[in-house]
């Protein structure tokens, strides 16, 4: 069979085209064949063997349009393949399903994650597929230290493992890119750039362009609104050097008898929100954002991000902090609808708003609000569900600023449970896997069995899949965990080891069982106590620690016979090993008292980090890392 032509309508999306021109890439590469592209007025029907691809309104019975639930679809029809979906961003996804049939892999962002197999142009032909996203919210949220191009490779490969949802936090995600762009972390490495206000908002633009493109949800804001709608910047966790005008001060939570900046920054205040005028400064702020933006889809209210901050003034203490909070909410809905406005109002559980509501509720008339469960200081050795993950922590009844959040999994299911009396609609989970715990354990398999349990229990816990908090650099060693989450998001009942298996055969090809074996141990020495709610490696216990030094150095001769000057994934997990050894020789001197020798050997782990930047920067986010050092 040769010259095989894919069709797509002329009129198709930006979506729709580029799953036409990744489908012609990836099949010439595999096949060795030329795959020609051809945008068209209407399909033809010559008999000759051709791709088609479009949305579900180009294959009227095939799949049901649907702007919020991706179904795939590929069928076969008279030596034609189909290949539709239930959106513009599903009939990409559609395109990827149909490459991972023919052997493709992406394991990992860019092209040391790439693998494609060779393969013969008649095998399209015989793939029928017609599957639906398990979970609605597939996402990952911006944190840590990305630069663009950072960015733009997680969004790659997140579209090519079907997760259909990105994160921009604040009015503009300026704290994050400074963080890459100025450098201070690894001085050195290279020249420094300023990032402004401007400059980051042109960055904002680039990412939101690369998601339109590909037709993925886009989500935006979060903290920030109780600063910027009266005047202050909300842009991250800075300390504020103005001056607040009385006006403002005026509007900003009484907390022990004074009102003003809570710890000097100004995302982490609230407002008085039984003063009109503070509430509607809020309420409106959000809403003209909405409006201005219509790019955004789903726009996140939150609140202040501190704990045991609220307004302390006798007319805020007549209602809860979420029962003045969920006040919020509706105004906002209902001025969105007032306005014929498509954007949906994310909220949240988390830190002030644990608790939920005691008189107000969220009905069915308030249709265009997504509720977020965020866990933020759960524990990561346990899944969700494990009834054994508990504490006795209280999940609610707290007085007025004194909040305490629980440290295990049990506590925080009452707390979901308690919202759901008052709010029965569309949820996800705000989860931060990859945010510092991955670092502070250095446990990818044990991690990634966490988060294969979680993934498979949402739906369980009446929550509708994950928007990820975490570094988009979080490949490091090997990129098992996001995999993992990827894949159950889409299905299921995809089975964890198969995932490990097919990860670990892609990466390590002939040395997948050895390095399967590996982070098997690793796993069993960085949790050696099921019933402790931390890992090992923070236990501070010598001989527990002793024992992961004395593992590791067993395995120095079969990492060093790796290739790790052509192997990306080889080079990943010696410099692990490595990582490992350092961390653990460390916590060893700290175990014994001996902080002077802890600080030189904790030392020896940043400059680990900071030397091997250029071969990790795409996998590993240095600036994190080093913050849990």
């Amino acid at each position: 069979m040769r010259n095989v032509t894919i069709y797509y309508p002329k009129t198709g999306t930006e979506a729709v085209e580029l799953a036409a021109q990744e489908l012609s890439r990836c099949l010439e590469k595999m096949t060795h064949e030329s795959v020609n592209i051809s945008p068209c007025d209407s399909f033809p029907s010559d008999g000759k063997p051709a791709i088609w691809i479009g949305e579900s309104h180009d294959f009227p019975g095939q799949v049901e349009a649907n702007d919020l639930d991706d179904e795939i679809m590929i069928t076969q029809r008279d030596h034609i393949c189909l290949i539709t979906g239930s959106n513009s961003r599903s009939v990409l996804f559609a395109v990827y399903a149909a490459l991972e049939e023919l052997g493709t892999q992406w394991i990992g962002p860019g092209n040391a994650g790439e693998y494609l197999p060779d393969a013969s142009i008649e095998e399209i032909f015989n793939i029928q597929i017609n599957e639906r996203a398990f979970y609605r919210h597939r996402g990952i949220c911006i944190e840590g230290a990305p630069s663009l191009e950072h960015a733009l490779g997680i969004i790659d490969w997140m579209t090519k493992k079907r997760m259909n949802t990105f994160f921009l936090q604040f009015i503009t995600s300026i704290y994050f890119w400074r963080n890459w762009y100025h450098h201070d972390y690894n001085d050195g490495y290279m020249e420094p750039k300023s990032i402004d206000r401007e400059a980051s908002l042109e960055l904002d633009d680039q990412i939101i362009h690369e998601l339109k493109r590909r037709g993925l949800i886009c989500h935006r804001v979060g903290h920030g609104w109780t600063a910027e709608s009266i005047g202050l910047d909300g842009l991250g966790w800075y300390q504020f050097d103005g001056e607040i005008e009385p006006e403002q001060k005026a509007l900003m939570a009484e907390v022990n008898g004074e009102r003003g900046l809570f710890g000097g920054i100004a995302i982490n205040t609230e407002l008085c929100y039984s003063n009109p005028e503070a509430f509607d400064a809020v309420v409106n702020h959000l809403v003209r954002y909405a409006g201005d933006n219509p790019d955004v889809d789903c726009l996140h209210f939150w609140l202040s991000d501190a704990n045991n901050n609220f307004c302390e003034c006798s007319e805020c203490r007549k209602l809860t902090q979420s029962d003045h909070y969920v006040r919020l909410i509706k105004s906002v809905s209902e001025k969105l609808k007032k306005r014929n406005l498509s954007t949906r109002i994310v909220f949240l559980c988390y830190f002030n708003t644990l608790g939920a509501p005691v008189n107000e509720e969220l009905g069915t008339e308030v249709d265009n609000v997504v509720f977020m469960f965020a866990p933020i200081s759960r524990c990561y050795q346990h899944s969700l569900t494990d009834g054994k993950c508990e504490s006795g922590g209280e999940t609610s009844g707290w007085e007025l600023n004194k909040i305490r959040p629980p440290r295990t999994n049990k506590e925080f299911v009452e707390i979901l449970k308690n919202w759901q009396v008052k709010y029965e609609g569309d949820g996800f989970i705000f989860d931060y896997y990859l945010w510092r715990p991955h670092l502070d354990d250095l446990n990818p398999l044990g991690l990634a069995r966490i988060v294969s349990k979680d993934m498979k229990d949402l739906r369980d816990l009446g929550l509708n899949g994950i928007v990820s908090c975490q570094a988009l650099r979080s490949f490091y060693p090997l990129g098992l965990v996001m995999n993992v989450m990827a894949e159950t998001l889409w299905d299921r009942d995809v089975e964890f080891s198969d995932v490990v298996d097919r990860f670990l055969g892609t990466a390590f090809g002939e040395a997948a069982d050895v390095a399967r074996e590996y982070l098997e141990e690793r796993e069993g020495t960085l949790h050696q106590d099921p019933d402790v709610h931390i890992g090992t490696l923070r236990s501070n216990d010598e001989m527990s620690i002793a024992a992961i030094l004395d593992l590791l150095c067993r395995w120095d001769e079969w990492m060093e016979s790796l290739d790790t000057q052509r192997d990306q994934y080889a080079y990943n997990l010696a410099h692990y090993h490595r990582f490992l050894k350092l961390k653990a020789q460390a916590l060893l001197h700290r175990s014994r008292g001996d902080d002077e020798q802890a600080g030189q050997a904790l030392e020896a782990v940043a400059d680990h980090i900071r030397q091997s930047e250029g071969h990790l920067h795409e996998f590993l986010d240095a600036w994190l890392a080093l913050r849990t050092v």
